[in-house]
């Protein structure tokens, strides 16, 4: 099997490599974070120039019609330079599924913008966690629909111009539509997620939504999250995979340069078997990642195939975040604690990304109950 990218890919990832590079060094990210500046945004505006956001939007909006692949090559540098910069929420969250599922004209109003940088997106998506909490709901008043509730850790909420949004209905179903942030009875509080990206809670109190701003109900709906939850994953391991990569390539060069009792750390035992655990660990995550590419990008699985390896993905993020994350900083020593010392930001990005999606045991049951429930998928 050959894993080389392709010319047009090769070509992404040298300007992605560059651009990161020359604007995302240690003491440009250190300023950002001294200044509470939770957006690059020289850095936002120098990626949507390059055309790089709209990698895998069709062309009749000014995208590339590229796919998952492209656009991932770039959250892996994202990852490797922990920039913050919404290219997740924005565009794989919600421009992406717009893309797919709404109607013309919504998306020739929206993702124009997106791709030029202009607007920026994110997605509000429905509660899954332990917790039993009210949801977010979507009751149709006439041709209007009324949202009430909240959301929190909306990612880049007090910079976005709309939010994808996905409420429940009384039946129990789902309804998705967009949602201005302008618009009456939506107020929104900053947040800061644990590695210090921007994100909000958000309060609906009445929101009317037109019906032209509808995207999806019912069954249409669970095709859209599910879709949406699929590329979201990719998006989130091409994150990780960034930022455990360089975590772990930061600890293999200081404990190649640290001595102690006459020689480099790294030429103790103990020391090399720990660094090959967290490999091993980003190997795995980075071979699962790759397969549901694959699938996103040439459709050559079926729904449960495609499913259960998004859910594989899921767990990898959790697990090597956990496992490589702990190692790089450990193999730094003391020094990984010190908040002036930049390894402290990988690991904080590691464990936002783990903590995000509920760790590795949550979703090792959720693996377990949908391969249970689909028995064809042990043949």
């Amino acid at each position: 099997m050959n894993f080389n990218y392709n010319e047009d890919q090769q070509s992404i990832q040298d300007v992605a490599i560059r651009m990161f590079r020359d604007l995302c060094g240690d003491e440009a990210i250190r300023n950002l974070y001294k200044q509470e500046q939770p957006l690059h945004t020289e850095l936002w505006q120098q990626v949507a120039q390059s055309g790089l956001l709209g990698a895998a939007l069709p062309t009749d909006v000014g995208g590339s019609a590229m796919g998952m692949t492209e656009l991932c090559l770039i959250l892996e540098q994202q990852g490797k330079a922990v920039a913050p910069l919404p290219v997740l929420e924005s565009v794989v969250e919600a421009a992406l599924p717009i893309a797919r599922f709404a109607a013309e004209d919504l998306k020739q109003k929206l993702l124009p913008s997106v791709i030029s940088g202009d607007l920026i997106l994110s997605a509000v998506r429905p509660y899954q966690g332990l917790q039993n909490r009210q949801p977010l709901t979507a009751t149709a008043q006439g041709e209007h629909w009324c949202l009430n509730g909240y959301s929190n850790l909306v990612g880049y909420a007090h910079y976005a111009g709309g939010f994808l949004v996905t409420a429940q209905l009384e039946d129990g179903g789902h309804w998705i539509g967009y949602v201005n942030a302008g618009s009456e009875g939506l107020h929104i509080t900053q947040q800061r997620a644990t590695n210090g990206e921007a994100s909000g809670h958000i309060q609906f109190n009445q929101v009317t939504v037109t019906a032209d701003n509808l995207i999806a109900t019912h069954n249409e709906a669970e095709s859209l999250l599910q879709w949406q939850r699929q590329h979201t994953f990719a998006a989130m391991a091409a994150l990780q995979l960034g930022v455990l990569q360089e975590g772990l390539r930061r600890a293999a060069e200081y404990t190649t340069e640290r001595t102690q009792f006459g020689k480099p750390l790294g030429a103790f035992q103990a020391v090399s078997q720990q660094a090959a655990d967290g490999y091993m660990a980003i190997e795995a995550l980075r071979g699962v990642y790759w397969r549901l590419l694959d699938i996103l990008d040439n459709g050559n699985a079926d729904d449960l195939e495609a499913n259960i390896t998004a859910h594989s993905v899921k767990y990898w993020i959790c697990e090597s975040g956990h496992i490589a994350a702990h190692i790089f900083l450990h193999l730094h020593g003391g020094i990984g604690q010190d908040l002036d010392y930049p390894v402290h930001r990988f690991f904080s990005w590691a464990k936002k990304n783990e903590s995000y999606l509920g760790g590795a045991d949550q979703q090792a049951a959720l693996l377990g109950k949908l391969i249970q429930s689909n028995p064809a998928a042990l043949l």
